[in-house]
């Protein structure tokens, strides 16, 4: 029984030196700040009417538009550092992730959007936001009047075991407002496998941090 222990411990132990940790460095550090500024859980509620840029309910009576707010939170964040990702009066902000999917698709070479298209996916949207880098995770409905989903990749220190089995971490709203979700959990209710090959990744650089 002691020899099964000492076994079981040692392979734990393996296990863990082995697993490699994506690190943040200073811009990706004021970058996480800069989304925990933006106060998510308690704004761009589901079941509200909110002003899109600042998250906040404006109309307590609204029937239509109170679902969910996933791109317009993106759409949010995005214009406080000045980086354009289609919102609104460009689009309403009904079926918003969906437009913004086909937008980034047709105008990342202008707009400084790039594609993710590396074949560790996941390792590489989470290393790019942990250097300071806006990326964007975006799903498309096959319903086209059906919502999508868009997250924004949170910088944070995970091992590469956790981002083969979970994803990137992501901040959200949504039927789940967070600012520490994971891929898996974030997008559950748009997958039909894992890992998904249905969820695209984007990026922009952003070099500004020093003004910040």
């Amino acid at each position: 029984m002691k020899k099964i222990t000492c076994l079981c411990w040692l392979l734990f132990i393996t296990t863990c030196l082995w697993a490699q940790v994506v690190p943040i460095n200073n811009s990706g550090n004021q970058l996480q700040q800069f989304y925990l500024n933006l106060d998510v859980e308690h704004l761009w509620l589901a079941g509200h009417h909110i002003n899109w840029e600042t998250g906040e309910s404006d109309n307590p009576n609204a029937t239509k538009g109170i679902k969910t707010h996933c791109s317009a939170f993106v759409a949010a964040a995005c214009k406080k550092l000045g980086i354009y990702i289609l919102r609104p009066p460009e689009h309403s902000d009904i079926l918003l992730a969906n437009a913004q999917y086909d937008w980034l698709h047709t105008n990342m070479d202008s707009s400084g959007w790039r594609m993710i298209t590396d074949d560790n996916v996941y390792e590489s949207a989470q290393n790019l936001a942990n250097q300071g880098c806006v990326v964007a995770a975006i799903y498309k409905n096959h319903k086209s009047h059906k919502p999508g989903h868009i997250a924004l990749v949170m910088p944070h220190e995970l091992a590469d075991t956790s981002l083969m089995n979970r994803g990137p971490m992501l901040i959200q709203a949504g039927n789940i407002n967070s600012s520490a979700i994971q891929l898996k959990n974030g997008f559950k209710s748009h997958l039909t496998s894992w890992p998904t090959q249905e969820v695209l990744f984007y990026y922009h650089k952003y070099d500004n941090w020093h003004k910040k």
